[in-house]
């Protein structure tokens, strides 16, 4: 048995690779220069309708941009930050702001992104869950 507890969770999660080793680049292409005027064309129009795109109708940021990291909590927690996610806030960003095509990844980033703005509440919620008084607000 190996002395990782958790080298297995990748071949679990149907991945050969590890989620953290970067993809590898692509080879660059190799057409004649005609090509390489029509491609840059296409790219700047639909860089030009991606910046002209309302940004309710368009995620933050595409799916690519992301990395797959596991988190491990308790099944209660999860269950109910899901239905935070689903019910509270994608409702809240579709119904009173007009999103469109809200993602999970979006919320995900946004919750993660709340959590490192407010390490203290972080160390308050892991002292209260052992049961150990703040010591330092006495």
């Amino acid at each position: 048995m190996s002395e990782d507890p958790f080298g297995d969770l990748d071949a679990a999660m149907g991945s050969g690779e590890s989620a953290s080793e970067p993809e590898p680049e692509p080879e660059p292409a190799t057409e004649d220069a005609g090509t390489d005027d029509a491609a840059e064309s296409e790219d700047e129009s639909a860089s030009e309708s991606v910046e002209s795109a309302d940004p309710r109708e368009l995620p933050a940021f595409e799916f690519d941009e992301t990395v797959h990291k596991a988190l491990y909590v308790l099944e209660a927690v999860a269950d109910e930050f899901d239905d935070i996610i689903t019910y509270d806030v994608e409702r809240e960003l579709t119904r009173d702001h007009g999103l469109k095509g809200v993602t999970k990844s979006e919320l995900h980033n946004a919750a993660l992104g709340v959590a490192t703005e407010h390490p203290e509440e972080i160390v308050e919620r892991v002292l209260e869950q052992r049961g150990v008084e703040d010591e330092s607000s006495e």
